[in-house]
C-alpha cells in the first residue's frame, strides 16, 4: 500500500510529503514511516478514503482497478475541455496582443499561470481585431473596385 500512498501524494501535492502530511493532518515522520511500509494498517487507509473520496478504495486496499473512481475521470475531462475551450477562445486574439500580454498567454498555455484575463482586456483585443479586419476589408474593397474599374476601362478601348 505504501507505493499507492506515494501515488496519492504525487497526485494531491506533486510529491511534496510535508505538504501532504499537513493536508491529511499527519506528521511528516508518520508519512515517512508509512512510505517505508511500516504500520500501514486499516486506520491510515480509512483516513485516506474518507479524506479523498475520489480515490478508489479497492485500488488503495488491493491494488486492483484504477486510482480514481470513474466519476473523477469524468470531472477531470470536463475541466480539461472547459480549459481548452477558454484557451481557444483567447487564441484568436494573439495577433493583437502586446508582447507582455502574449507572454502572459504563453504562461497560461504552459500551465505556469492561471487564465485571468480581465473583460476589459478581452474587449480591447476584440476592438483591435475588429479594427484590423475592417482595415483589411476596406483595402480589399478599394483594390477590387480599382480592378473592376481597370477592367471596364480596357473593355471600353476595344
Amino acid at each position: 500500500m505504501h507505493t499507492r500512498l506515494l501515488e496519492i501524494i504525487r497526485y494531491k501535492t506533486g510529491g511534496r510529503q510535508t505538504e501532504f502530511a499537513a493536508l491529511v493532518g499527519w506528521s511528516p515522520q508518520y508519512i515517512a514511516k508509512l512510505l517505508r511500509g511500516e504500520n500501514f494498517g486499516l486506520q491510515p487507509a480509512l483516513t485516506l478514503i474518507l479524506k479523498f473520496p475520489e480515490i478508489n478504495a479497492r485500488w488503495l486496499l488491493t491494488g486492483q482497478g484504477d486510482m480514481f473512481e470513474n466519476k473523477k475521470y469524468d470531472t477531470i475531462r470536463k475541466k480539461m475541455h472547459e480549459s481548452i475551450s477558454k484557451l481557444l477562445d483567447i487564441e484568436k486574439y494573439m495577433p493583437v496582443m502586446s508582447p507582455i500580454e502574449l507572454r502572459e498567454f504563453e504562461q497560461v498555455v504552459t500551465g505556469k499561470r492561471k487564465a485571468d484575463f480581465k473583460p476589459e482586456t478581452v474587449e480591447k483585443w476584440e476592438g483591435l481585431l475588429r479594427d484590423g479586419n475592417n482595415g483589411i476589408n476596406a483595402e480589399l474593397k478599394a483594390k477590387t473596385d480599382k480592378s473592376n474599374e481597370l477592367c471596364k476601362t480596357r473593355k471600353g478601348k476595344k
